[in-house]
């Protein structure tokens, strides 16, 4: 029951969480919380568990690509949404995603620190090249919003956790970044709230994504020198500095531009 909670029923419930954050409090706050690590350091921590402190120490600075990718995946989404439907932007965002980490494997014998300033330089960049995220209205949830979403995630969190170690530490810190959380919010927002909403979602995930990034190489640094639970608990500590001061910025931003989606909510209305 707890590899269960820890591998599958944990991420759903975020994708749950980030969908209702997202609604209430607007797609800068739920794109920051669906970075949270919530996927990606219970795999590690079963990685560490089942195949060694190693091996996961591995698989985290090899994810740091992965986290890399991610940034990418957003911004290439955000940049087609509005030209094509949600299928093309996703296989091609996927691509994207592939290209940078495949790019940043090599990096892996150079060591952690060049593979984590690489990843913060392409997170940087791709926050920077996003298209601005206009003001949008609030669009009803409906019943079959939120099970639909967590069973999609399910079915991709069952995948990765399944696969990855079967195929050694380098395609498992791969599948430990793999856009889940995000492509179902990508996915999910474009088609029923349209381009523009899903734009904010994935600036969001960007700024979040740096505290997955800085999670990634605390792990690879300390894992084997601490062990288990002090290294996941610094780590853990981390995320939650990093993340705190960018929720703190989403939720600047949504108290900014709250009013003006309530005008146009009722404009829509």
């Amino acid at each position: 029951m707890i590899d269960l909670f820890f591998k599958i029923i944990l991420p759903v419930l975020m994708i749950g969480i980030v969908t209702v954050a997202a609604h209430r409090w607007g797609p800068a706050v739920g794109g920051v919380l669906g970075a949270v690590p919530s996927k990606g350091g219970p795999i590690l921590l079963f990685l560490a568990v089942e195949q060694g402190q190693q091996f996961a120490a591995t698989s985290a600075v090899t994810a740091l690509g992965g986290a890399a990718g991610c940034g990418v995946f957003c911004l290439v989404y955000a940049r087609i949404c509005h030209r094509m439907n949600w299928p093309a932007a996703g296989l091609i965002s996927y691509g994207a995603f592939l290209v940078v980490w495949a790019a940043m494997v090599p990096m892996e014998s150079w060591g952690l620190l060049p593979s984590f300033a690489a990843a913060v330089v392409i997170l940087i960049l791709s926050r920077r090249l996003l298209p601005v995220a206009p003001p949008t209205p609030k669009r009803a949830m409906t019943r079959s919003d939120l099970p639909v979403r967590m069973g999609a995630g399910a079915a991709m969190v069952v995948f990765v956790t399944t696969t990855g170690p079967n195929f050694g530490a380098t395609i498992s810190g791969m599948l430990t970044t793999i856009p889940t959380i995000s492509a179902v919010m990508a996915i999910f927002t474009h088609a029923q709230e349209g381009p523009d909403r899903t734009v904010g979602i994935m600036r969001g995930m960007t700024h979040g994504l740096l505290g997955f990034a800085a999670f990634l190489a605390t792990v690879g640094a300390t894992l084997v020198q601490l062990g288990i639970v002090a290294s996941f608990s610094l780590a853990l500590a981390v995320v939650v500095v990093v993340q705190a001061v960018e929720l703190r910025s989403a939720f600047k931003l949504h108290d900014e531009t709250g009013t003006i989606d309530d005008v146009l909510l009722e404009v829509a209305d």
